[in-house]
């Protein structure tokens, strides 16, 4: 049998595992109330400081809601996909995510994403979606061919990053919409650089031209219901787009996704 070394924890990291657990294990609801700060610190036999810096995690986390002088306590609060996308953007901008599994993520999810709003019956939100592709098709039809580049990259990348988000509320999951824009900033700033590393206007034009015309293509299938086409053309989409900056290996990674 191998060991781990073990983690040392912080004492406020100990409350915070305690109050995460019980609210996992159904010991603590939404709406329930923690004890106060002197009985908190009385439970834990710790400090002020060591109670109120375990609250204040919780608090950033959207674990529970702190009110100063509030003598009810800090209230459980039900989870939302907000609590899941603060981390979520941590991890992938400071934990050392690499580009492949930040792209293997996105494949999985636009893919399934596309598929669910295909089949979802919300007509306003299909328009939406191919309102943002007609966006796309609108700035790379309007001479992309001059400078300056940087400022055409950044403008279709913040128009490429609305199309995605339109395709995810158009899939009706909450949880689909928290990861996806967990990882966005981290892909959409990847998109921007690739788009902006052109230095040739024609070279430009002719990528944003396919994107667009790539976006177009899944509105349709989205708007026909075409479930089996959405999905695949949304993982085609992405992974052509990163395909000829990848390494051998990234390739090798994402290519099981795209078939």
């Amino acid at each position: 049998m191998q060991f781990e070394s073990v983690k040392k924890q912080n004492s406020y990291e100990m409350i915070v595992d305690q109050i995460e657990s019980g609210i996992r294990e159904g010991r603590l609801n939404p709406g329930d109330r923690l004890p106060g700060e002197r009985k908190l610190m009385e439970t834990f036999s710790v400090s002020r400081p060591t109670v109120r810096e375990a609250m204040r995690v919780l608090h950033a986390t959207g674990v529970v809601n702190t009110r100063a002088g509030d003598p009810r306590g800090p209230e459980v609060l039900a989870f939302t996909p907000e609590s899941l996308e603060r981390p979520l953007m941590r991890m992938t901008h400071q934990q050392g995510t690499t580009r492949a599994e930040l792209i293997q993520f996105r494949l999985l999810l636009e893919g399934q994403a596309s598929l669910l709003a295909a089949v979802a019956h919300d007509a306003e939100a299909k328009q939406t979606v191919s309102s943002r592709a007609a966006d796309l098709t609108r700035l790379a039809d309007s001479g992309v061919g001059t400078e300056p580049y940087a400022e055409i990259a950044e403008e279709f990348g913040r128009l490429l990053s609305r199309f995605h988000w339109s395709i995810r509320a158009a899939s009706g999951n909450q949880l689909l919409q928290a990861t996806g824009q967990a990882v966005d900033d981290a892909l959409t700033t990847i998109a921007r650089q690739r788009l902006s590393q052109e230095t040739d206007g024609a070279a430009l034009a002719a990528r944003l031209r396919r994107s667009a015309h790539d976006a177009t293509a899944l509105a349709e299938h989205i708007a026909g219901r075409d479930a089996a086409g959405a999905r695949k053309t949304a993982t085609g989409n992405i992974y052509r787009f990163y395909k000829d900056r990848l390494t051998d290996e990234e390739v090798e990674a994402l290519t099981p996704l795209v078939g």
